[in-house]
């Protein structure tokens, strides 16, 4: 009894997990086998490289000896420190100077020309009262001349100091004194040699219109310097202009007369003379103003274009040995020597009208002269040539 219980004891367990398991496989059904893929294919042997010799082995290098280990250079004392320099300050930045602009106020260069104006104005002045009152002792009659004379200069010293002269007003001022004088003095000649000897006019007359020529000629000055204010030297080129109209109206005055050859009577030629002087110097003074009022040439063109008129009046009188040859009249030989000054005028400002005076700054005299030289190169020649029936010039080069 005691066997068959210990037997049942050991056989429940068993049993126990045979029903557990069958109870298990009754719940969850048997899985399916996994499908079996194909096996892979083996990977095809490659040739195996073949094999290079192995390089051969170089010797090993020599070993040199090692270099002989020079001694140490001697250390030398340290230099001694000097003590730093003192630091002066920044100095300050000044704003750039821009380029000067000429002063509206007149320069001391042009003082002196109105000086001898007033001075003129005033001893004429003198005379021209001692011909109204017809003062003819000497011992009295040169006391107004210097009386007014002196007062003249006076009167520009105060009006100098008392008001602002501006620029270019002086020299216009003197320059119109001047001008007007000269074109009264030309009209007394011109009406002494057109009048018979008994329609002269009087001193008195004469006087009087010199100094109402000159007044005018001086307020006209004033007034083209106050409305322009031009450059000083405007007021010399119009005093050259006035020069050149004077010398080509004489000469194309005398190239234009009736007295033939200049035989016999001569007062025909002289009335040609006289009245293309005044012509001339007015048509001289007319243009030159014009023209200075738009251009100011340099004292040195100016003295260029004097050179190149007095040049042009040489070149023009080779027109008279052609008379030797040709038939014609002399006399009017005088009106090309005329008309070639101031085309050499007018050929000279057109070739330096650049240059430049020494005030202007930059450019010396010397800077000028290699300027002038390298402005002009000329590529021409110009030379007299026969011609049949007569004779010519004649141009080679490049133009």
């Amino acid at each position: 009894m005691h066997l068959l219980g210990r037997t049942l004891l050991r056989t429940l367990p068993i049993l126990a997990s045979g029903l557990w398991i069958s109870h298990a496989h009754a719940q969850y059904p048997q899985q399916q086998p996994q499908p079996q893929y194909p096996q892979q294919q083996p990977q095809p042997q490659y040739p195996q490289q073949p094999q290079y010799p192995q390089q051969p082995q170089y010797p090993q290098q020599q070993q040199y000896p090692q270099q002989q280990q020079y001694p140490q250079q001697q250390q030398y004392p340290q230099q001694q420190q000097y003590p730093q320099q003192q630091q002066y300050p920044q100095q300050p930045q000044y704003p750039q100077q821009q380029p000067a602009t000429p002063s509206s106020n007149r320069t001391a260069g042009e003082m002196p020309f109105l000086y001898v104006a007033g001075v003129g104005y005033g001893v004429g002045m003198g005379a021209w009262i001692d011909g109204l009152f017809k003062i003819t002792d000497p011992g009295l009659a040169l006391i107004t001349p210097t009386l007014l004379g002196a007062a003249g200069a006076v009167g520009v010293y105060l009006w100098d100091a008392n008001t602002t002269l501006h620029r270019g007003v002086p020299a216009s001022t003197a320059l119109g004194t001047a001008l007007g004088f000269g074109f009264g003095v030309g009209i007394n000649l011109a009406q002494w040699q057109l009048a018979s000897s008994e329609g002269g006019w009087s001193f008195r007359a004469r006087s009087t219109l010199t100094f109402l020529t000159t007044t005018g000629g001086a307020v006209g000055g004033w007034a083209f310097g106050e409305w322009l204010r031009p450059d000083p030297r405007s007021a010399a080129f119009i005093a050259s202009g006035a020069g050149w109209g004077a010398l080509s109206g004489v000469q194309i005055g005398a190239g234009v007369s009736s007295s033939p050859r200049f035989e016999g009577d001569l007062k025909p030629a002289g009335d040609a003379l006289a009245v293309g002087g005044v012509v001339g110097y007015t048509l001289g003074t007319v243009g030159a103003g014009a023209l200075a009022a738009v251009w100011t040439p340099s004292l040195a063109t100016q003295k260029w274009m004097w050179a190149g008129y007095g040049l042009g009046t040489v070149a023009g009188s080779l027109v008279f040995p052609l008379y030797l040859v040709a038939d014609g009249e002399v006399r009017r030989g005088f009106i090309f020597t005329g008309i070639a000054g101031l085309a050499g005028a007018s050929l000279a400002a057109a070739l330096t009208a650049d240059l430049k005076d020494d005030s202007d700054g930059n450019v010396t005299r010397q800077g000028n002269a290699a300027k002038r030289r390298a402005a002009f190169v000329p590529t021409y020649q110009i030379a007299p040539m026969a011609m049949p029936g007569g004779a010519g010039l004649g141009a080679v080069g490049q133009w």
